[in-house]
């Protein structure tokens, strides 16, 4: 007899499924390729028993991103507690790997052409997402280095400092870093849509071109910060800024100060999770901007 779970897929995609067999994900979740009886392949994704549920949140990003961009992105099919069903995109890996950086400028480009709708409170989200399997914080704010500096910054390092990732004098060098933002990062950039999680893993590319993007961490800020994410874990052959600034040009300072500047969010992501290296990347961007 089928499980109650087994019969909810059926009717929520129209065919049973038939086989399963696991796939690499995340962190933080079990992912599956189902086959339906068919012939269909779907993704499966079940957060593991020690992790948040971040199916809904998940659900909602990328319908978000659907209706919002023409980011490729996976189809939500069904979502419950504690599991979201996905359409599955075929990838075959990279043959080429300066035409797939030129795809996926074009793709980024693309994204980062949608702007936010709220024009007084521009920067953030409707809802608090997840990146990986923490809170990404997204209250809405019309300045970008508030945004930037409590949303981002200050409060991912507080929460390594709470869970003892570092300690309380690599805090202070944060919060002194934030005195000297105004005169480093924008006031008022365009608030861009952002996936939000541009690394390596989350772009499935299909020999020279990006078939889709997977796991994402959306809000709406400065382009930069996709861009910055990218170059520090994206993977990708130095073409894709060439190709990017075709599209979007990138504005004068960003390699020489604000990358680096930006690129501290993912650091202290990777901190908070692994702790180890990443601290020392940290005290890299610190020392180089003397604090």
């Amino acid at each position: 007899m089928a499980s109650p779970l087994a019969r909810q897929l059926e009717k929520a995609l129209g065919s049973a499924v038939v086989g399963s067999r696991p796939m690499r994900g995340g962190d933080i979740a079990d992912v599956s390729l189902l086959t339906l009886k068919d012939g269909r392949r779907v993704v499966a994704k079940r957060p593991r028993a020690d992790q948040p549920d971040t199916t809904a949140v998940e659900a909602m990003m990328l319908r978000h991103l659907k209706g919002n961009s023409t980011l490729p992105v996976p189809e939500v099919l069904f979502q419950s507690a504690a599991i979201l069903v996905i359409s599955y995109i075929p990838h075959a890996g990279v043959t080429d790997g300066e035409k797939a950086a030129r795809s996926v400028a074009d793709h980024v480009a693309a994204l980062h052409g949608n702007a936010s709708s709220n024009k007084k409170m521009p920067y953030g989200f409707d809802a608090d997402t997840y990146i990986g399997p923490l809170v990404q914080q997204n209250r809405a704010t019309e300045d970008w280095l508030t945004f930037f500096t409590e949303r981002r910054l200050m409060t991912m390092a507080g929460s390594c400092l709470r869970t003892d990732k570092f300690d309380a004098a690599m805090f202070a060098r944060l919060e002194a870093l934030t005195l000297k933002l105004a005169d480093i990062l924008p006031p008022a950039p365009p608030a861009s849509l952002l996936h939000g999680d541009l690394w390596a893993g989350n772009m499935l590319i299909d020999g020279d071109a990006a078939a889709g993007f997977i796991d994402p961490a959306v809000s709406y800020g400065h382009n930069e910060m996709d861009l910055a994410f990218i170059a520090l874990m994206g993977g990708l052959d130095r073409g894709f800024f060439d190709a990017y600034h075709a599209h979007r040009p990138i504005d004068p300072g960003f390699f020489e100060e604000r990358m680096a500047i930006y690129q501290l969010w993912p650091l202290l992501v990777h901190v908070r999770l692994f702790g180890g290296g990443y601290v020392g990347q940290v005290v890299s961007v610190l020392d180089r901007f003397g604090v």
